[in-house]
């Protein structure tokens, strides 16, 4: 075995004998990262990752039972996860039930993990209550180094910065290790926010931060965000304000700490791929918006790769705010829901939660929304699958201002699963006026617990002022 530390990180490569005579030997590398003193955890998960230590984080929580527990690490080849939990580990289950990520041995209260790839995985020996969050990142390749021009370094240990501002061609750095209490507000061209630290907005009250946001990126062209892991913001997670030209990847949002932490807002936004995230917040997953009277519309973004958890609020939810010229080219897929709302909330409720919720106001035209290969895990509770529902929306100085419209969205290979109980997942559709209707909307291939939901299914429920809803299995 060969070891090597370098800027407080530790790199271990194990090299393993062949299963098979003659093949060649496996070698898996293994990169963590020592949290700074006083902030890793003990007392309820350790983590050591071929046999390596990786220390374990705590995010805040006002449900289930509070804090939960966050760690993550660097792996090339296949590596053996070893978690011990100070409560049993009977029940435990992996979220998503897809995960690559295998359960080798178990016990009461330690089980041995095997993987060969990046995953990000919630370990629940409870449920919702005080899981493990586990991120395997691939290892990071060309990382900046301190000193390099336009780089703004933080390496191993706390920080408290206050706001740190970045314009054009910037690059900031979080080492692994490095715990930033503070936030970031971006603006200008060619900037990349990238990283293996954390992010922190715990020692803010709510709505009194540093800045407006965690992560604040206004009027961006070409900006880069990944590999960061964003926890317990003060408000709005990471917003884009106006951007231009945007790329999300393997960012991990640790939130929940209390309401209105949406997790990603992306407000008069255009050209943005979002994928291999792992979002928990008690607000919305994703949420996309026209603010302040911009003209940019929100258009040709695509969401993939995720896994998403909200605690009270929507998972989807797009279109509350509309002062954009339009809402369209929105594609989501490959999503995995692990968690939904606790809170169910009739579809005639102003304030209801819904996993996708597509609510154009201002008069404005949303259209070509497609969401497909979607699996959400049922906890048997019920939930709102679909919210298309054009309405009046207060917010700001809008007080009841016109409907929008809806058109030529569609919903493919949406799969429900787990504990059926009482959940119903309605699929509700309602229109407003001839003007401010519904139209043009294909739902293919939608299963809960293995059934097909066709039109007539008792949880289709389409009002007035709906046109062309066509159902194909």
């Amino acid at each position: 075995m060969k070891i090597a530390t370098v800027m407080n990180q530790t790199v271990v490569w194990f090299a393993f004998a062949a299963i098979c005579p003659g093949s060649l030997p496996v070698f898996a590398g293994v990169t963590t990262y020592p949290a700074p003193p006083g902030e890793a955890i003990t007392g309820d998960y350790t983590v050591a990752v071929n046999g390596k230590p990786v220390d374990v984080y705590a995010a805040q929580s006002e449900f289930f039972e509070g804090d939960y527990s966050f760690a993550s690490f660097d792996l090339s080849g296949k590596v053996e996860i070893e978690v011990t939990s100070a409560a049993a580990l009977d029940n435990v289950a992996i979220q998503p039930a897809r995960s690559a990520v295998r359960i080798e041995r178990k016990g009461r209260r330690a089980i041995t993990l095997a993987a060969d790839a990046p995953f990000r995985i919630s370990i629940q020996r409870s449920g919702r209550i005080k899981p493990l969050l586990l991120f395997g990142n691939a290892e990071e390749p060309d990382a900046p180094r301190p000193g390099e021009p336009n780089v703004v370094y933080f390496p191993p240990g706390v920080h408290r910065p206050g706001k740190i501002a970045l314009t054009d061609n910037q690059t900031l750095y979080l080492a692994g290790g490095a715990v930033v209490k503070g936030c970031v507000h971006a603006k200008g061209t060619n900037i990349t926010i990238c990283g293996r630290g954390i992010l922190g907005g715990e020692e803010s009250p709510r709505f009194k931060g540093p800045g407006r946001y965690l992560l604040d990126c206004q009027d961006c062209r070409n900006l880069t965000v990944r590999d960061i892991t964003l926890r317990n913001p003060w408000s709005w997670t990471f917003v884009t304000w106006n951007c231009d030209g945007v790329v999300i990847d393997n960012v991990k949002i640790c939130g929940s700490r209390m309401i209105n932490d949406d997790a990603l807002d992306l407000v008069n936004t255009q050209n943005a791929v979002i994928r291999n995230c792992f979002f928990r917040t008690q607000d919305d997953s994703i949420a996309i918006k026209g603010l302040a009277k911009m003209p940019r519309p929100c258009e040709n973004i695509l969401i993939e790769d995720c896994e998403f958890w909200t605690d009270v609020a929507n998972v989807f939810r797009i279109g509350y705010e509309c002062e954009t010229a339009g809402m369209r080219n929105i594609t989501a897929r490959n999503i995995d829901v692990l968690h939904y709302s606790k809170n169910y909330r009739d579809p005639t409720h102003y304030w209801a939660n819904a996993i996708i919720w597509l609510q154009p106001n201002q008069d404005m035209l949303m259209e070509d929304c497609h969401f497909e290969n979607i699996r959400v895990r049922s906890s048997g509770e019920d939930i709102l699958m679909l919210m298309a529902k054009p309405m009046r929306c207060s917010y700001g100085a809008h007080k009841n201002p016109e409907p929008g419209m809806l058109r030529n969205c569609s919903f493919k290979n949406i799969e429900v699963y787990g504990e059926q109980g009482r959940f119903r997942g309605l699929l509700y559709m309602l229109g407003d006026s001839q003007k401010h209707s519904v139209s043009g909307l294909l739902f293919e291939h939608l299963t809960y617990f293995g059934r097909p939901v066709t039109q007539d299914s008792p949880c289709v429920q389409i009002g007035p002022h709906v046109a062309e809803v066509t159902f194909r299995n």
